[in-house]
């Protein structure tokens, strides 16, 4: 049918089932042309699902897709890096020590390790338990930390801020009373080497005879008071770098300090203790690789008294370590 006529002849008209049915595959027809991707022209992200920046805040890193089959522990399902677990691999005394491996309580210790940017507690050996204590300095791969005083001789480790824990340190921690640190100590605290004839007290230089011994040690390495002493000297010198001069407090001999890596923290005035950190290691100054150049002086430094082969008392120093 047409429809039923209207007042006024016109024809109502009406939507038969086809009519329906052809609306409805044009609706689906077009809904598939806006929805669909234009395959033929379509390009991968660049990179990592990131635009190319003319200047990034970070270094870009290519997106390299993993192997078949590969997996990873690094990472967790959304992409985010899991931080390593702490590690130990040794511990030296830096300050108030009886040896570069023997602490008292009070002492200042460096932890040397992997992944320690995120340690919040180290644990020490204590009579009734373990003793739980925060560092002074932190990075990724050391600690500095105040040995605690109820601590003992034992095993150190250390928990991050997940409650992840480190292996123990390799050997044992002696802690022992300040009355065990030796009266003198040698001044490097590390591996070191005294070298060849040129690096001898009298070997020749351009102009003049060498006035100390030169003791090889890696840039870095803390240098320590050698005795109780009086810090005369903190300076730069063109020859020298930086060095200090120390008057020993029970006698009329001063050690010198040279070629340090930077300026001393100690102040000009300041009384330092056997063991106290002096500076490190460096190779300022006219210097040809990383070496203390240790000044042994009989009376007054430059003004009066004599410098003498400070070798033999060096050695004696070493033998103690």
């Amino acid at each position: 049918m047409r429809g039923a006529p209207t007042r006024g002849g016109r024809r109502r008209s009406t939507i038969t089932p086809a009519g329906i049915l052809l609306i409805l595959v044009g609706f689906v027809a077009l809904t598939m042309i806006v929805l669909s991707p234009a395959v033929a022209e379509a390009r991968p992200l660049d990179g990592a699902g990131t635009a190319s920046l003319e200047d990034s805040p970070v270094d870009p890193v290519p997106y390299s897709a993993p192997e078949a089959g590969a997996t990873s522990s690094a990472t967790t399902g959304g992409g985010i890096g899991v931080p390593g677990l702490p590690s130990i691999k040794a511990i030296r005394c830096v300050n108030q020590c009886v040896s570069a491996t023997r602490a008292t309580r009070g002492a200042a210790i460096r932890i040397v390790g992997e992944n320690l940017n995120r340690v919040r507690r180290i644990v020490f050996k204590g009579r009734e338990g373990r003793i739980r204590t925060g560092y002074k300095a932190r990075r990724p791969n050391a600690l500095r930390v105040i040995v605690p005083k109820g601590a003992v001789r034992g095993y150190v480790f250390v928990v991050d801020g997940s409650g992840n824990r480190s292996n123990r340190s390799p050997s044992e921690l002696p802690v022992l009373p300040k009355t065990a640190i030796p009266v003198e100590l040698f001044p490097i605290r590390g591996a070191f080497s005294f070298g060849s004839s040129g690096s001898r007290f009298g070997s020749g230089r351009a102009g003049h005879t060498h006035q100390g011994q030169d003791v090889s040690a890696k840039c870095g390495t803390t240098l320590v008071a050698v005795k109780r002493a009086r810090v005369q000297y903190n300076r730069w010198d063109g020859g020298a770098g930086n060095y200090v001069v120390l008057k020993n407090m029970a006698d009329n001999t001063s050690f010198v300090y040279m070629h340090m890596i930077r300026r001393s923290p100690l102040k000009v005035g300041r009384v330092v203790n056997a063991g106290t950190p002096v500076g490190r290691v460096g190779n300022t100054g006219r210097s040809y690789g990383c070496h203390l150049h240790f000044e042994y002086w009989i009376g007054p430094w430059q003004t009066g008294g004599r410098p003498i082969d400070p070798l033999p008392y060096l050695r004696s120093l070493a033998k103690k370590r």
